[in-house]
């Protein structure tokens, strides 16, 4: 398949929104200001990030990085900045929504690039932010919280990022595995599950691309005790409906034999991406986000 191929098939998937929009009336009500930004990382990275901002930030303000969903080939959308501004205004914090770039037109590692770049760019730039650099959250969604486990693996090497916490909820930590291989023999058999590891199947490659994706920077499951015992206090959520639940689940395990404090949580009603898009569980989880956010941000 041809990359103009790929990028079509891709815009195909981009058009589809199964839970929506959020109405323009909800999104009139929104608090605080939204911003757009272009930043320019010392790794040479130009980052697409939308600020949200309180209508009145403590000196010293804490500072919350969001990576959303997408299973890397989707954008930031309007449920995303519905979580960003009540994350905003329950914590009173800035939030940058990180925008990176998407599979396939750029594959991997360039979101892992993004990703940690802004994160740098964040602790390096704190001070003429306005924020205290004890007080920077990494916060990732499904394909977001593959980029943060990265980000947090890179930094092993560079030691250069800070987080006084980070969140990461159903997200994927193995793209060596076919996503048809999760299911249960009985799911095999559902034709919903099928279509949507197929459906999966497509992301993984897109993402991947020529790469191999037993690399820990895209496979964070890859990686070894050392790089994973270099991370902060982690919120680890994981959807009871969901094919990444186990792999979730089993990341967390790895990190707590690797001596990090983790607060891991499965949320048996909830299906894949259901913080964002208020599917069932959605109140809980979110309850869960803003507890652990405040007890690190004290």
């Amino acid at each position: 398949m041809t990359l103009e191929e790929k990028i079509a098939m891709a815009n195909q998937v981009r058009s589809r929104d199964r839970f929506g929009s959020v109405s323009p009336e909800e999104q009139a009500a929104l608090p605080g200001t939204e911003t757009e930004l272009w930043i320019k990382t010392a790794n040479g990275c130009k980052i697409h990030v939308f600020e949200e901002r309180p209508d009145t930030l403590p000196p010293k303000a804490a500072l919350l990085l969001n990576f959303h969903g997408g299973g890397f080939i989707k954008g930031r959308t309007d449920r995303d900045r519905r979580y960003c501004c009540t994350l905003m205004e329950r914590l009173n914090c800035l939030v940058w929504d990180v925008d990176y770039c998407l599979a396939p037109e750029k594959a991997f590692p360039a979101a892992v690039h993004e990703s940690y770049g802004i994160a740098e760019y964040a602790f390096d730039h704190a001070e003429e932010l306005g924020v205290d650099p004890e007080k920077i959250i990494l916060a990732g969604h499904s394909a977001g919280g593959n980029l943060v486990a990265a980000a947090c693996i890179q930094n092993a090497e560079t030691h250069k990022l800070h987080p006084c916490c980070v969140l990461m909820e159903y997200f994927p930590v193995d793209n060596t595995v076919n996503p048809i291989d999760r299911l249960s023999p009985e799911l095999k058999q559902d034709p919903f599950w099928v279509k949507r590891s197929a459906t999966e199947k497509l992301y993984t490659d897109f993402y991947v691309g020529d790469a191999d994706p037993a690399q820990p920077l895209c496979s964070p499951i890859k990686a070894d005790e050392a790089a994973l015992s270099t991370f902060p206090d982690c919120l680890i959520l994981s959807a009871g409906e969901d094919s990444l639940r186990d792999d979730t689940e089993a990341f967390a395990l790895r990190l707590i034999k690797a001596g990090v404090c983790v607060t891991a949580q499965r949320i048996p009603e909830a299906m894949h991406g259901f913080t964002t898009n208020r599917t069932p569980g959605w109140e809980r989880a979110l309850d869960a986000h803003c507890k652990f956010f405040r007890e690190h941000l004290q």
